[in-house]
């Protein structure tokens, strides 16, 4: 992935993945999330499924709730009861000096200033921390991105058709069943190289 030139080690790098519904996005951010050499590059990482609300105060308190650090511990208080300033107090606690990676998942606000002002909330960090983005949308992508997004394609049909055939059918048994491989190949027409769900069969 190319690098931003306004992304240096001191300011805060913004990964988009971007592409359809069932593609992958989550699937590949946790495993970046989980690998062994994330584990050791940040102290802190935290994942937040986002999806169409994009409150900051409830941002806020699922961030702070969020990560592998031993400082706050489980259940200290009702977070929904503190307002906005004792929350940002205690996020800028929670990061300062901190290098973080944090995982925004199923972002669909497309409201600049809401990310700005979440931004600007998390940039109290420690060098080089990072944010990965998974979206839908490359409007979304561009607005938070500070590197070019790593977007997802689908495989080809050959590729989905191959793939449904193994799971569907036991090697060979698919030559007894032509009718079925034919409704498995429109199946995979309306996935578009993606995972089988609702959003790719409407």
């Amino acid at each position: 992935m190319q690098q931003n030139p306004n992304d240096d080690d001191t300011s805060l790098s913004v990964i988009p993945i971007v592409g359809i519904g069932g593609l992958g996005k989550t699937t590949l951010a946790k495993f970046v999330f989980n690998d062994n050499r994330i584990q050791e590059c940040f102290p802190l990482k935290m994942w937040v499924c986002v999806s169409d609300d994009f409150d900051i105060k409830q941002l806020i308190i699922k961030i702070i709730n969020s990560g592998n650090d031993e400082d706050v511990p489980p259940h200290q208080q009702n977070l929904n009861m503190l307002d906005m300033e004792q929350l940002q107090k205690q996020l800028k606690r929670k990061l300062s000096g901190q290098k973080f990676l944090l995982v925004l998942d199923d972002v669909w606000n497309e409201e600049r200033v809401k990310w700005v002002e979440l931004r600007n909330l998390i940039q109290a960090s420690g060098a080089g921390s990072k944010v990965v983005v998974t979206t839908r949308s490359h409007s979304i992508a561009s607005m938070m991105g500070t590197v070019p997004s790593h977007i997802l394609e689908g495989l080809s049909k050959e590729e989905s058709l191959s793939l449904f055939v193994k799971w569907a059918f036991k090697e060979g048994e698919e030559e007894k069943h032509p009718h079925l491989v034919n409704i498995g190949r429109e199946i995979v027409k309306k996935c578009r190289g993606g995972s089988i769900g609702s959003e790719n069969i409407r």
